[in-house]
Parts: structure tokens; C-alpha cells; sequence
């Protein structure tokens, strides 16, 4: 196998494992935009606009003398909003059509019983589900003696769930098997009902029966809200940092999910090519067996980041201002950007180590990405024209993804095309001799001129990459010791200063000029 045959089965194979991420970084960055959504308080691809958003909940007055108190009657409504966030993302990765929303945001302000209802695919509200969430005592007995006081009466009265701290849920129902709060408190109240029914005091065994029935049916009406107190806290104190933890674990849940399908491709096609190379005799089993394995190892890799990556890429996009940015969303764009950016890093990092010249480092800067995003935007236009041509009534999303396919194959096509084309030309075309005579010579000379142009700007780019790798290090450097130290603005930092010496125009150098640029009307230049 010829270098170029062996780069371009390793283009295919990486094709391949994007194709495999797709519907992977699609569903996990729909769920990813959940959380972009709870942070900033609108869904722009929806347009709905939430009562308030994580960020302005944190933005909310203090009483310096009632900090604690007001920390913690703030964090219960920041709750109410990382829980819906959190059980729609669920939703969404699942499969399941139905949705979760505040009353606040759908109108209905300040309901004196519900929090939270649970939608249909339809969006009418299913009925049974509706919950009040309670975040409230200093201790899980503390809330248990307030849903048990005549004050909460009116929630049991309603039938409505009660979602609590999932840590206050383990310690009133249990965890692990162990018996929990409620079930200590029922027990007691059976053995005092059973001691006042030796005695004849059946008015007081009544009393203590009635008691336990209604411990027993708060118990059936707990429900987890899908984070604990601290959360909760942290969510009112550091909506932004509480924003990304979230989406990175769902960045990380896809990630992992895809690294062993990656694996599981790469590493088929892996054993296929050296059991071949094994039995024509160009390998040993002992080095098949390490090409398999470390195949598989790249395989698992690749996807891995291109999916974590892509699945951060696509949410922020989907609830991005800017319809095209929505647009883009819904192709393989995100995971495109990632994988064009992973092929640039390798092609400087290749010219640092003096592995290939300037002139190379050039031409494969080119060239990279390209391809994957130039696939995108054509999937990009058929999608949009299908969903123009569609009938009235009809699956307007079945049409966005047939036209999107239909896209990507022209531009495949095309560039097949364009290749055979070429290729056909310079083995078939039989020139007379004296044409081939004369072509022969101006090829000799424009040959002498490419030789001549390509040192020269060989000697342009060494000069100019040997001048600014101090830069390109110390961007690098910064930005992964922001990674490690989870510094945000560092990374930023160290990103534009690579962007600026590449001649790019910078449109943001913190995270809050990031958070106002996707505020304002001003388009975000990829």
C-alpha cells in the first residue's frame, strides 16, 4: 500500500466514524441545548423566554443581614429551573417525546400549588403529573415535619409530587436497601398504635394510624428533582460554571458512548486489512496484532473527541441567535469544525517536530477541513430547499434530512467527478507525437518555474513560521494550563492570540464578551 493509498483509508475510516457520530452529537447537543437554555432564560430556536434564566436568578438582590436565608429561598427557584433542564435533557437522549416546564413559563406565575408540569409531544399538560418542589428546613427531619405540617395540607389534598433534594430523598426513603427517615417514623408510630390498642386506648391507636397513613402517602409522592442542596446552591452562586459542568457531563456521557463504537469500526476494519497483510505474507501476526490494537486505540480516540467536542459545538449553535447558526445545527457541521480543527493542530505540530516542510505545512492547512465542511453546507442548502418544496401537512423534518443527504451526495458526486475526470484524461488521451513532443516541453518549464516559485515560498513560510512558533507555543501553552486550571478567559486568551497572529479578526477575549456577543444582533464569524 502506497502512502497516498494508506492516507486516503485513513480519510475514509475517519468519514466513517463522523458519519457513525452523527445522530450521536445531534441528540446529545439537542440535550446539551437544554442546559444553554436554563442559563441564559431563552430558547431562541423556540423563541419562548423563560421567566428568568439561571444567570438572572443569580443577579437577584441580597439582604446583606439575611444572606443565608436569601441564598436559599433564591437557590430553591434556580432548582426549579437546572431540574427542568436536566429531566428534558434526560428526555432527549432517551428518545421520549414529552416535555417538563415551569408554570412561571407557560403563564401560569406563581401557582400557589404546581411548580413543574410534564408536557405531551403535543404540549398539553399530562395529567397527574404536576409537582411542587420544596428545597426548604435545614435538615431532611426538618422537611419532613414541614410536608407534614397543616401549612403543606394542601399539597397532599392536591395529589400533586413533592420533588426534593435527591440528597434529602436517600435520607428519608433510604439508599442501598437501609430503611430511611419515614420509614423509622412509621415504624415507631406502629409499635405507639399497637401499645394503645393492648390498653383499649383505640382513640389514640386511631390517631397514630391515621398518622402513618398519610407519612406513607408522602412517601408515595417524593419524587427526585434531579439535583441535591449543594447543587442547588452552587447552581444560585455559579450559574455559569454549574451551565458547563452539566453539558460536559452530557459532552462526556456521548463521548464514551461513541469511543466504543469508534472502536468496534476501526477496529473491524483494522483486522480485515491485516488479516490480508498476514496472508500475503507483508506482515507478521505479532505486528498485525499490533497494528489491530492500536488502530483500534486512534478509532476510539478520534471519536471521542470529535463527538464530546461536537456535542458542545451543536446545543450552543441550536440556541444561537442567528437562525443560520440554527440551520447549521441540524448538519454535520459541528462535528466537521472539530475535525478540521484536530487535522490543522496535527498538521502544525508535524511542521514543529520537522517532519514536513513549510510549503507542505501550507498546502495541508489548506486543505484541511474543507472537504467536511464544504459536505456540510451543501447538506446545509438540499436540506433547506426540501423544507421549501414540502406540502402543507407534510414531515417538514423528514424533508430537511432527505434533502440533506441529497446535498452531501451532489457534492460528493461532484468532486468524484472532477477526479475521474482528471484521472481519465491522463490515462487515455493519446496524443499525437509531435503534440506530445510540445507538451512535453512547456511541462518541463513550468515545472522549472513551480520548483523555482515553490523555494521560494519555502523560504517565506520557514521564515515566517520560525518567527511567530514562540507565539503559536506560548498560545498553546496558556491554553492548556487554562484547561487544567478550568480558566475560562485563559483559554480564550490563548486562542486569540494564535487567531490574531493567523491574521483573524478576534470578536471576543473573555467569556463575558463571548456571553454578549451571542446577546447581541452581531453575527458569530466561524
Amino acid at each position: 500500500m502506497t502512502f497516498d493509498e494508506n492516507k486516503l483509508g485513513k480519510k475514509l475510516e475517519e468519514e466513517v466514524l463522523k458519519g457513525a457520530a452523527a445522530e450521536t452529537v445531534q441528540r446529545y447537543g439537542s440535550a446539551a441545548k437544554q442546559h444553554y437554555v436554563a442559563y441564559s432564560g431563552m430558547d431562541n430556536e423556540t423563541g419562548q423566554k423563560l421567566a428568568k434564566g439561571l444567570k438572572e436568578i443569580s443577579k437577584s438582590k441580597i439582604n446583606p443581614e439575611y444572606r443565608s436565608q436569601n441564598i436559599k429561598a433564591q437557590a430553591g427557584f434556580s432548582a426549579e429551573v437546572k431540574s427542568v433542564a436536566r429531566k428534558n435533557a434526560e428526555n432527549i437522549i432517551g428518545g421520549k417525546g414529552n416535555k417538563f416546564t415551569r408554570t412561571d413559563d407557560i403563564g401560569r406565575v406563581n401557582d400557589t400549588l404546581t411548580d413543574l408540569v410534564e408536557l405531551a409531544s403535543d404540549g398539553t399538560e399530562i395529567t397527574g403529573m404536576a409537582s411542587q418542589m420544596k428545597f426548604v428546613g435545614s435538615s431532611p427531619k426538618a422537611l419532613l415535619e414541614r410536608l407534614n405540617s397543616k401549612e403543606y395540607q394542601k399539597y397532599i389534598d392536591a395529589g400533586v409530587f413533592l420533588d426534593i433534594a435527591d440528597d434529602d430523598y436517600e435520607a428519608l426513603l433510604g439508599k442501598n436497601g437501609s430503611p430511611g427517615i419515614i420509614d423509622e417514623k412509621i415504624k415507631t408510630l406502629r409499635e405507639q398504635a399497637d401499645r394503645a390498642k393492648q390498653i383499649g386506648k383505640e382513640q389514640v391507636a386511631g390517631q397514630k394510624e391515621a398518622q402513618i397513613e398519610k407519612y406513607e402517602y408522602i412517601r408515595k409522592k417524593l419524587r427526585k428533582s434531579g439535583l441535591t442542596r449543594d447543587e442547588a446552591i452552587q447552581t444560585r452562586l455559579h450559574p455559569m460554571w454549574s451551565t458547563a459542568k452539566d453539558v460536559t457531563k452530557i459532552a462526556n456521557e456521548a463521548a464514551v458512548g461513541q469511543a466504543k463504537v469508534g472502536a468496534g469500526i476501526t477496529g473491524s476494519l483494522s483486522l480485515v486489512r491485516n488479516v490480508v497483510a498476514c496472508i500475503k505474507g507483508d506482515k507478521t501476526p505479532e505486528e498485525a496484532a499490533f497494528s489491530v490494537a492500536e488502530d483500534t486505540g486512534r478509532g476510539a480516540a478520534t471519536s471521542y473527541i470529535s463527538t464530546f467536542s461536537g456535542t458542545v459545538i451543536k446545543g450552543a449553535m441550536q440556541n444561537a441567535k442567528s437562525g443560520y447558526l440554527q440551520s447549521l445545527s441540524k448538519t454535520n457541521l459541528a462535528t466537521a469544525l472539530v475535525t478540521a480543527t484536530v487535522d490543522v493542530g496535527k498538521t502544525l505540530h508535524r511542521y514543529f517536530d520537522g517532519e514536513i516542510t513549510g510549503v507542505q505545512c501550507i498546502e495541508e492547512l489548506g486543505q484541511q477541513g474543507t472537504g467536511e465542511i464544504g459536505a456540510a453546507m451543501f447538506s446545509t442548502m438540499g436540506a433547506s430547499v426540501a423544507v421549501s418544496m414540502a406540502p402543507v401537512g407534510a414531515k417538514v423534518a423528514a424533508y430537511g434530512v432527505v434533502g440533506g443527504v441529497i446535498g452531501a451526495t451532489l457534492g460528493y458526486t461532484a468532486a468524484i467527478a472532477c477526479y475521474q475526470e482528471l484521472a481519465t484524461a491522463l490515462k487515455e488521451a493519446e496524443l499525437a507525437r509531435k503534440e506530445r513532443i510540445r507538451i512535453e516541453k512547456e511541462c518541463a518549464e513550468a515545472v522549472a518555474l513551480i520548483r523555482q516559485y515553490r523555494q521560494e515560498m519555502n523560504d517565506m513560510v520557514s521564515t515566517y513560521l520560525s518567527d511567530h512558533i514562540q507565539t503559536f507555543n506560548q498560545g498553546f501553552l496558556e491554553m492548556d494550563k487554562a484547561i487544567a486550571e478550568r480558566d475560562v478567559d485563559g483559554f480564550i486568551r490563548g486562542n486569540a492570540g494564535i487567531q490574531e497572529l493567523l491574521g483573524k479578526e478576534v470578536q471576543f477575549r473573555t467569556q463575558e464578551e463571548f456571553d454578549a456577543l451571542m446577546a447581541s444582533d452581531t453575527a458569530l464569524k466561524l
